[in-house]
């Protein structure tokens, strides 16, 4: 008879194991390994009630009933269960006012010392399975990290976080105010139901955050959620879950500051999720938004620093001109023929015109953008809100008839300081 060989092997930086010839993903190997400690534990929790009931053990408890249910499938509630099982074994062999025969007192030490086998193997397996995830993620966030722009961080998010995080699927989801839009996904393997989910979100206009819906707790809480039943929760947006085949999945905030801007969605269509895919998606949420708003940073960074560039050639020309201009005797209130003097812009008879172009509170924010401002700089001079600014900076550049700030600003210089010099 020959052995079953199984190795290791790392695809698309998700860790998969080969088993007699199939390539199996960590997820599934992970939770095949956890259906097999959860049968052992169902071996030794039986095997311990019989005993215990032997001995006359459980008749004195009042939880006896809930101690002789069937294990479920929550290897943590398992694990909680044989230590209950386990704690019991310990006080019968202490017990100085109990007599056990010697077969008695070798069967309680079997069972106990199987109690002990199953709840380290689950231990074991928990810890190494959160560090392969933690590790997995770590290498997906480094992936991230080599990234600056922020388009393109947003159509890589769903793709590395199923792979970074171990998920079947993975929904990334936009919030605006007190409207909660899916946006896009990625599966690893495209089916009818990917399909049809993906042609879902695409027609969904946005859907409008209620106190009943997860979600809305989620924006409100900031925390990640996790959903077992999503046929039984009432806080799960129904029209989601049956367009998308969800049985189980999880959900994590994606914070700027202290506002959530986003939402992901996860879940596995090998097995239901657990307590550590939510802290698995909830740690790649954080790191997510940490590279992605670096990622608008230095977008905007590069925005302004263009302006000021557009800004400084700007001056340059202007004074270039003013300085080259040629001189004649005469006086200041008269026109001297042959003086060189800088063109006016259409539209504008005299330098001051522009005063008569553009209303007062235009002018105030052209001489602002002249400095180089932002337009939230602006806003936070001029006490008013940052959409007002961006409206008046439209308008500005309309009535100057020009393409930018950088040209709007050429103008402002050129007008002021030809004024100046009349």
């Amino acid at each position: 008879m020959v052995a079953e060989r199984s190795f290791t092997t790392t695809v698309g930086g998700r860790r998969r194991r080969r088993t007699g010839g199939v390539m199996e993903s960590g997820s599934a190997a992970s939770a095949r390994r956890r259906a097999e400690l959860v049968a052992q534990a169902g071996q030794a929790h039986r095997a311990a009630v019989d005993l215990l009931r032997t001995l006359d053990m459980l008749d004195e408890l009042e939880d006896a009933d809930e101690i002789e249910q069937t294990p479920s499938d929550a290897i943590r509630i398992v694990d909680g269960q044989l230590a209950i099982l386990g704690g019991l074994m310990r006080e019968c062999l202490l017990d100085q006012g109990r007599e056990h025969r010697p077969d008695q007192v070798v069967e309680v030490s079997r069972v106990l010392h199987e109690i002990h086998t199953v709840r380290f193997a689950i231990h074991d397996h928990l810890g190494h399975e959160r560090l392969r995830r933690l590790d997995q993620l770590d290498r997906g966030l480094r992936r991230l990290r080599t990234v600056t722009d922020q388009d393109e961080l947003l159509e890589m998010a769903c793709e590395v976080a199923a792979e970074a995080g171990g998920f079947d699927r993975v929904m990334l989801s936009r919030v605006d105010e007190e409207t909660w839009r899916p946006w896009r996904s990625h599966a690893t393997t495209m089916g009818e139901t990917e399909r049809a989910f993906g042609d879902w979100i695409r027609q969904l206009p946005g859907i409008r955050l209620s106190h009943m819906l997860l979600e809305s707790e989620l924006v409100r809480r900031r925390e990640p959620a996790i959903v077992l039943r999503a046929d039984d929760d009432a806080r799960v947006y129904a029209p989601m879950a049956e367009a998308s085949g969800l049985t189980s999945y999880v959900v994590a905030p994606i914070l700027s500051g202290d506002r959530v801007i986003g939402l992901l969605h996860a879940d596995n269509q090998a097995a239901e999720v657990v307590e550590l895919d939510r802290d698995i998606l909830w740690f790649f949420a954080i790191g997510f938004a940490q590279v992605f708003e670096r990622a608008v940073l230095l977008a905007r960074l590069r925005e302004q620093r263009a302006q000021v560039m557009a800004a400084m050639h700007a001056v340059d020309a202007v004074l270039d001109e003013l300085a080259t201009s040629t001189i004649d005797l005469t006086r200041r209130d008269q026109t001297a023929i042959g003086v060189s003097r800088p063109a006016q812009p259409a539209g504008i008879e005299r330098p001051r015109a522009i005063e008569r172009v553009l209303t007062s509170r235009e002018f105030e924010v052209l001489t602002l953008m002249a400095t180089g401002a932002t337009n939230e700089r602006i806003a936070q001079r001029l006490v008013i809100a940052t959409g007002t600014v961006k409206s008046h900076v439209k308008q500005i550049l309309r009535k100057l008839r020009v393409e930018n700030r950088a040209e709007a600003i050429s103008q402002y210089l050129r007008l002021t300081i030809g004024a100046r010099e009349d």
